[in-house]
């Protein structure tokens, strides 16, 4: 018996690759194995799509959070003195390496995705350094870019037949390969609405908090609201405007944040996140003096008005309050991210 377990995203490609699989005489069963990261996004999304084109396929999901540090760092740094990989070549290594595992577990015999050649700048060479390092060469078909890359296991023992030679510069053959196979072309999610990597301000924000010793999974969630600011070296600054971001801010708040708020008027509601123990009490001042003007310049008050704040760190029981006005808005923007 022929086992096969499909990486499946939800994008129009891995529904292409699973349903090219499972047409493949050979192949007995397909398993959809999806994952879950801080950097992913519609998770429930996929497993519609899943169940919507395959509802008699098992569906499965694993976490990558653990790799979630190292996909961020080495997308961020020069390897062996090479140019810096794309962020895409380590997350992907890490989904074929639980993939791997998930493919033990289960005893089937070959990994399949809906990778095309090029693609977010994963050519030949990032292919073969990807399925290297992460122990699965000749084990992973990508049947959209299989004429155009080494022949694998599956091929060469006829488990599967052969397979197409889209690359990036040819992406618009996917429409037409999804009414061949009689998919439809609608309901797929992009790579921009599952995966944060693929945003630049995203990327932007993550190369920034890298520059830090260390970050956890807490501070990726920040990097998700629409006002972020930087105050350098390590302090950030973030803001929930209206009800719903509020409550979703609120969830993320560590014991030695600094909370800001406006008790007298509507407005957003500020978090600071620092390494409080490297500062003076001067810089202290300082960036909860920075913070509470930003936080009233994007409240609904007038110009030029001190207008009172409220402010706490998280492990403490007392408020103090203090009135600032707001920040010019083009002093706000140099702290921006």
């Amino acid at each position: 018996m022929v086992r096969a377990v499909s990486l499946f995203s939800g994008s129009a490609t891995s529904c292409l690759a699973t349903e090219i699989t499972l047409k493949a005489e050979a192949v007995d069963k397909v398993v959809l194995l999806s994952f879950r990261s801080p950097f992913f996004e519609n998770y429930d999304g996929v497993k519609e799509i899943a169940g919507k084109n395959w509802p008699e396929l098992v569906f499965r999901s694993k976490s990558i959070k653990k790799e979630t540090e190292d996909i961020g760092k080495f997308g961020c740094e020069m390897d062996d003195g090479a140019e810096r990989q794309p962020f895409c070549v380590y997350c992907r290594k890490a989904m074929l390496e639980s993939g791997k595992n998930f493919l033990e577990q289960l005893g089937a015999d070959f990994l399949v995705t809906g990778d095309i050649l090029d693609n977010q700048g994963v050519g030949l060479s990032q292919i073969k350094r990807i399925d290297s390092g992460a122990g699965v060469s000749g084990l992973v078909f990508r049947p959209l870019s299989s004429a155009l890359l080494p022949v694998t296991v599956p091929e060469d023992r006829g488990w599967v037949g052969p397979g197409y030679d889209v690359s990036a510069s040819s992406k618009d053959r996917v429409h037409s390969m999804l009414d061949r196979f009689g998919l439809g072309r609608d309901g797929y999610l992009s790579a921009e609405r599952r995966c944060k990597l693929t945003r630049p301000r995203y990327r932007k924000r993550l190369e920034d908090l890298l520059e830090e010793p260390d970050f956890n999974s807490n501070d990726l969630r920040l990097l998700d609201f629409d006002y972020y600011y930087k105050l350098r070296p390590d302090t950030k600054i973030v803001l929930g405007v209206d009800s719903e971001e509020k409550h979703r801010l609120h969830d993320y708040f560590l014991p030695k944040d600094l909370r800001i708020y406006l008790p007298c008027h509507e407005g957003p509601m500020a978090l600071v996140r620092s390494r409080w123990d490297s500062k003076s009490g001067g810089q202290i001042e300082r960036i909860v003096d920075l913070a509470a003007r930003i936080t009233v310049a994007k409240g609904e008050v007038e110009e030029g008005r001190e207008v009172p704040v409220n402010y706490r760190f998280e492990h403490d029981e007392g408020t103090n309050r203090r009135s600032v006005e707001a920040l010019e808005q083009g002093d706000i923007k140099s702290f921006l991210i």
